[in-house]
């Protein structure tokens, strides 16, 4: 880490490092002015020279800037100082959801959950004409009390963003191969047009992911899986040695559908669609093996109160 505690940029003193991510450095700092700990992300690495990855930093904090939602990391303030570039944002006490599966499955009303949660926060930048294009478990954010936040907009796809910027500025235009290799929708690999509908079906492989503890769509190599996802339709999600409600499961499938025109349309649909499927009464009635098992437990429970009870008459007579 560059940054020594008791470091300070402007009004920001830094505390102890938290991380270190693809261009910056990230550490938990004590705003003077408000008396209150933050992140600090500071650029670093080959990226301090680099005029295109200070210009992508300073992109991602003015994109953050026009968001305010529960589900969205908040920045605070940017800034240079000392030939420092450095963005301030809320701090997150917690872990990203790729640390909270493991490899591992979540029960699926956590993951309808989250999923609510991503799906309210894509609909805000959405609604701003904001699509992610870098959606994955990384970049989302499962705070201690529960919260979710969405991060790293970095390479948002922004509608009304200029096609030419000023010198030295990157423009991230609609098409192109922008991304997270593994997340990437049909048309992102295909280099064709954006739209929310993209954000969509990498919120199905999250979805996917959260429900059977791995992707859709692996194969041995990123390639192979690259070429899956245009190709190949997801394995049932049930099948995926999780009991999962087919009502989800076809929310799933239908986040994944190839074509964008048969994916919701958007993400307030798609979010309506999940708390549809946790507020169902088929959703809330135990599986056949679930009564299977507590008819069982309560016989085994049956039989051994009347074996006691037994017992004590023999001992009381």
């Amino acid at each position: 880490m560059t940054l020594a505690a008791g470091t300070c940029l402007d009004a920001y003193t830094v505390v102890e490092p938290l991380g270190v991510g693809g261009m910056g450095e990230v550490y938990r700092a004590r705003d003077g002015r408000l008396g209150r700990d933050v992140a600090l992300k500071v650029i670093a690495g080959k990226a301090v020279g680099d005029p295109e990855a200070l210009a992508l930093f300073e992109r991602e904090a003015r994109t953050l800037a026009t968001l305010s939602h529960p589900n969205i990391l908040s920045i605070f303030d940017f800034g240079r100082t000392d030939g420092h570039t450095y963005a301030v944002m809320e701090l997150l006490e917690g872990g990203t959801l790729r640390e909270r599966l493991g490899g591992r499955p979540l029960p699926w009303r956590t993951a309808a959950a989250v999923g609510m949660a991503v799906a309210k926060g894509l609909a805000a930048a959405h609604a701003k004409g904001i699509v992610h294009r870098d959606l994955k478990p990384e970049n989302i954010f499962v705070q201690a009390d529960g919260q979710v936040k969405i991060l790293d907009f970095g390479l948002a796809h922004i509608e009304d963003e200029a096609q030419t910027g000023e010198e030295g500025t990157p423009v991230l235009g609609r098409t192109g191969f922008v991304g997270s290799k593994l997340y990437m929708a049909p048309e992102q690999i295909c280099h064709q047009p954006v739209d929310p509908r993209t954000d969509i079906f990498a919120l199905g492989l999250v979805l996917y992911e959260m429900l059977a503890g791995r992707h859709p769509f692996a194969k041995l190599s990123t390639s192979e899986t690259m070429a899956a996802i245009l190709r190949e339709e997801a394995p049932p999600v049930g099948l995926q040695g999780k009991t999962v409600p087919p009502a989800f499961a076809q929310v799933v499938h239908t986040c994944l559908a190839q074509d964008p025109a048969r994916r919701f349309p958007t993400a307030l649909d798609l979010m309506l669609a999940l708390g549809e499927v946790s507020l169902s009464p088929e959703m809330a009635r135990p599986s056949p093996t679930v009564w299977l098992e507590r008819a069982l437990w309560f016989g085994i429970g049956l039989f051994v109160g009347m074996a006691a009870t037994g017992l004590a008459w023999v001992f009381l007579t």
